[in-house]
């Protein structure tokens, strides 16, 4: 799941905006998000749920390795 930033104006500009806003947002948090947003971008209304569970999911991971704990 490696996107290309020089090929995907949509997320060079997320990127950049990411690290002017906050440099030490996690960029593979942002990637592996933006893969699953791309990824669903095009569900039928009645799937987008999907794409929702997809994201709890890996914030869950996220918050996990971290320590934390997920609600």
């Amino acid at each position: 799941m490696t996107q290309d930033p020089e090929n995907d104006m949509a997320l060079a500009a997320l990127l950049k905006a990411a690290t002017e806003v906050e440099p030490d947002f996690p960029t593979d948090l942002l990637l592996r998000s933006y893969a699953i947003q791309r990824k669903h971008q095009f569900d039928r209304e009645d799937n987008r749920e999907t794409s929702m569970q997809d994201l709890k999911i890996l914030l869950d991971a996220v918050v996990e390795a971290q320590g934390g704990t997920a609600q």
